[in-house]
């Protein structure tokens, strides 16, 4: 079942009207409980998710539950930020705390809390969950999700004629559709852990100056995506499976390098150094477990190991002094 066997489904009806937030600038209330807006909304809701699974990050080949989790609320909060008309715009990445927002974003958590007991999940049952199993942490930053993302997202929500605060609520049935399929369907994470993220990734967006819309990425930012290393057939296999990065040398320019007697390690590790170079957001080995072929290849001569073990060796020794941490058989960009 895809996301959009479950958005015929959801929401039903939005919730009885509240009173009109200080927030609400660009919208009032009327336009909240509007029939024509709230179709808007739904439909934007379902455009952005169409594009979003063409481009949705994938770990193993499965959307990764905490990632798109938080995707989609950052988004919300992002487009709530906006909403805010604030005449001194902050720096990209600066936290802005203002009594507008404070006001502003409970609205969208409990807006999701209501789609969410619509499905059977009431997520206000029990207090917020803030700290996040390994597992299911978010593995993008708010500025990866925004470089990657916010572009197409306002292009669809102006498409559909929604300013920025029904914008942010539209971000709400996205989050909303994706808690279902997740911990209904997939049952990957568990439904306090899925509310947690969401609600830290709506403060998130919305407590954060976004880059403007249409900007370039900002050097020495993290390059959303990742490099799949490996067994040769097992990288690409992965790779081509998931839209991820793998290395792969062109057999006649192979036939070359081994005619001349020239490593073609060389050049898998050239590639590698250039994703580090462009803050690629991680790098994975798949199908192996990287310490166990480290330690057996430690102190042996390296030259006569196969080139993903070689590359292992590189990055244990290299990788920490350009900002990158072991998580496992992965290889992790810190903040």
């Amino acid at each position: 079942m895809s996301f959009f066997d479950l958005i015929k489904k959801q929401p039903k009806k939005e919730p009885e009207k509240t009173t009109a937030s200080k927030a609400a600038k660009p919208s009032s209330d009327e336009t909240f409980m509007s029939p024509e807006m709230q179709k808007k909304r739904h439909d934007a809701a379902m455009e952005f998710l169409k594009a979003f699974q063409e481009r949705m990050p994938l770990v193993g080949g499965k959307p990764h539950a905490g990632t798109v989790l938080a995707v989609a609320a950052r988004l919300a909060g992002t487009s709530l930020y906006r909403s805010l008309d604030y005449k001194n715009d902050a720096a990209p990445g600066v936290v802005v705390l203002s009594n507008e927002v404070n006001e502003a974003w409970p609205q969208l958590a409990n807006l999701f809390a209501f789609y969410c007991k619509q499905n059977g999940f009431d997520i206000m049952a029990k207090p917020m969950v803030t700290k996040f199993p390994e597992k299911d942490k978010p593995l993008m930053e708010t500025d990866q999700v925004l470089q990657e993302y916010q572009d197409q997202y306002h292009d669809i929500m102006k498409k559909h004629g929604l300013d920025y605060l029904n914008g942010a609520r539209a971000g709400i049935v996205v989050a909303s559709i994706i808690f279902q399929y997740h911990c209904t369907k997939v049952k990957d994470i568990a439904p306090d852990v899925a509310a947690g993220i969401v609600a830290m990734g709506i403060v998130e967006g919305a407590k954060t100056a976004p880059p403007p819309l249409g900007a370039k990425p900002r050097t020495g930012t993290k390059k959303m995506g990742r490099l799949v290393l490996g067994e040769q057939d097992a990288a690409r296999e992965e790779a081509l499976a998931t839209g991820a990065i793998y290395i792969e040398i062109n057999p006649g320019v192979l036939k070359i390098l081994q005619q001349g007697n020239v490593d073609p390690y060389m050049i898998y590790e050239e590639g590698v150094r250039k994703q580090i170079e462009e803050r690629i957001a991680r790098i994975d080995f798949v199908k192996v477990d990287v310490d166990k072929l480290f330690e057996e290849w430690r102190f042996k001569n390296h030259t006569q190991a196969p080139i993903h073990v070689r590359l292992i060796i590189w990055l244990k020794n290299n990788a920490s002094t350009c900002g990158y941490e072991q998580s496992g058989n992965s290889w992790i960009l810190k903040d």
